[in-house]
């Protein structure tokens, strides 16, 4: 996958992948498993899961694409590990990511998010106890947080 970002102005960002052009409305990213986590995207183009590398989910309303990591999304896996019934429609990993990642419209949203997240698949788990970290969005929106499994 070959992902290339220009910079208009200070508030919009153009994103080119594989030849395609769309607007930039969100990206995250942590070098530790290749550049991007998560895209929000904006175009008249097509975006499918193929433009992207293995396990990317692309989901489309209208000209707004969301394209993410499924490993890092994959929240199921925080119940069994590699051992968890993959849910339809998602693959069956071999082994957990190193932090999930949680996306919302504000920090708090993505933070309540992780929550949730826990209260669901880890009620063992005190989310206050556990160390969440930020990574910023590469087009100036709200942070993304990272939970360590």
């Amino acid at each position: 996958m070959e992902i290339k970002i220009d910079r208009l102005d200070d508030d919009r960002r153009v994103a080119t992948i594989n030849g395609k052009t769309y607007t930039l409305l969100r990206a995250y990213k942590d070098g530790r498993w290749g550049p991007w986590l998560f895209l929000a995207l904006a175009g008249r183009t097509p975006l499918y899961a193929t433009d992207l590398e293995e396990h990317w989910k692309v989901v489309r309303s209208g000209d707004v694409y969301l394209a993410f990591s499924e490993r890092h999304f994959a929240y199921y896996l925080l119940v069994g590990g590699e051992n968890a019934d993959a849910p339809p429609g998602w693959p069956k990993f071999k082994a957990e990511p190193e932090y999930y990642c949680f996306v919302g419209l504000t920090t708090d949203a993505a933070r309540k998010q992780a929550q949730l997240a826990l209260e669901e698949y880890r009620p063992d788990l005190d989310v206050e106890k556990v160390t969440l970290r930020t990574i910023s969005d590469e087009c100036g929106g709200p942070d993304a947080i990272l939970m360590p499994v």
